[in-house]
């Protein structure tokens, strides 16, 4: 197993996501007008749907629209409608449905029946002539430019930063709290630092055991919380895409219900500790995998190293800025460099992993 050379198109696409958000940010209004349109149906209960990746992001959208809203949230099950034929929406509710390619039937047939039944339905996609966009009332066009390599980052991404704008807008225009979305401006460049840490990080790590562990690994955890939850389950699923580690997302609180049984010194964990709110639970988290073993990175905030027993070996060090919501991308843009490192590192090609497609479709 010897080292990948060369730059990979992962790495490239990673780096353009810089450009998107900023993009996506200067062209706010139109993701604004969103979440106002989402406001002012004031929806009795909002549902969230994707697959893979952008399953991940609807994910992000459930904690934010639900923070947002102050209603209920839900992950759609596609196979009842798909594979039961039984329908569920109704004009008290609204359906966002998440898509790279927006060709995925399931999806398309998700919003076509929701929009049949009087919801209003909103498609969060990076191709605006797909299916998903035609058969959506409103369109959340991603722009994140083509996507060439087929682990998915400049969507992710891009469904994150537009997430953030949508409901940062439905929070206002509902009266509720939207400071957390107060240094949105400064997103782009905050994220920018993240992946200039974590290159530095991983050019420097060559030597360090818990970078080492995770390059040999065939088993990983990825565990975060809150609105970092997201993003473990995202790395995670990387991480088998592109190195073919077994690796497994988690909440930090659904880790100590029994999943805490796996870690051990043959199973190294990536801990995300960006947010305060959640600081507790992770700081428990990470003493229960040292305790068992696990080689344990930590991607975490100056603000929470502290008492983390944090120190460069250890610790891949995310820029400091507003907890919560904003973290995401921050941590997620950090988090796919290094698991692109990782796949590099380990002979794999992350640009066209075995077995994969682009585009996968299911009904």
């Amino acid at each position: 197993m010897g080292e990948r050379t060369g730059e990979t198109i992962m790495r490239a696409e990673i780096a353009e996501s810089i450009s998107v958000t900023a993009r996506l940010v200067a062209d706010r209004r139109r993701f604004e007008a969103i979440g106002e349109a989402l406001a002012a149906r004031r929806p009795a209960v909002l549902v969230v749907a994707g697959r893979g990746t952008s399953d991940h992001a609807a994910i992000y959208a459930r904690y934010l629209l639900e923070h947002a809203f102050g209603v209920p949230v839900a992950l759609a099950a596609a196979s009842l409608l798909t594979q039961y034929g039984i329908e569920s929406a109704s004009p008290q509710s609204a359906l966002l449905a998440f898509s790279q390619s927006g060709a995925g039937p399931d999806m398309i047939a998700l919003v076509e029946s929701a929009r049949r039944r009087g919801a209003l339905t909103v498609a969060l996609t990076n191709d605006a002539d797909s299916g998903l966009a035609a058969a959506a009332e409103i369109t959340a066009h991603l722009d994140a430019g083509p996507e060439r390599a087929v682990a998915a980052t400049k969507t992710y991404l891009a469904e994150l930063v537009s997430m953030a704008l949508i409901a940062a807008a439905a929070a206002r225009a509902l009266g509720r709290d939207a400071s957390w979305a107060t240094e949105i401006d400064s997103l782009a460049d905050r994220m920018g630092g993240a992946h200039e840490g974590a290159g530095a990080w991983v050019a420097a790590a060559a030597d360090r055991p818990v970078f080492t562990s995770l390059v040999a690994a065939n088993r990983a955890l990825v565990v975060g919380r809150g609105f970092e939850y997201p993003n473990a389950l995202e790395l995670a699923l990387k991480l088998r895409e592109t190195t073919g580690t077994f690796a497994d997302g988690y909440s930090a609180a659904d880790l100590l219900h029994g999943p805490i049984a796996s870690a051990g010194a043959d199973v190294p964990a990536i801990l995300l500790s960006t947010d305060s709110a959640t600081s507790v639970s992770i700081n428990t988290a990470h003493e229960r995998l040292r305790s068992a073993g696990s080689p344990v990175l930590l991607m975490c905030t100056a603000a929470l190293a502290k008492g983390a027993s944090a120190s460069p070996d250890n610790s891949l060090m995310i820029p400091d800025g507003p907890s919560g919501p904003l973290s995401t991308p921050v941590t997620a843009i950090a988090g796919l460099t290094l698991v692109e490192s990782i796949a590099t590192r380990r002979g794999k090609n992350p640009d066209a992993p075995e077995g994969l497609a682009k585009i996968t479709k299911t009904l």
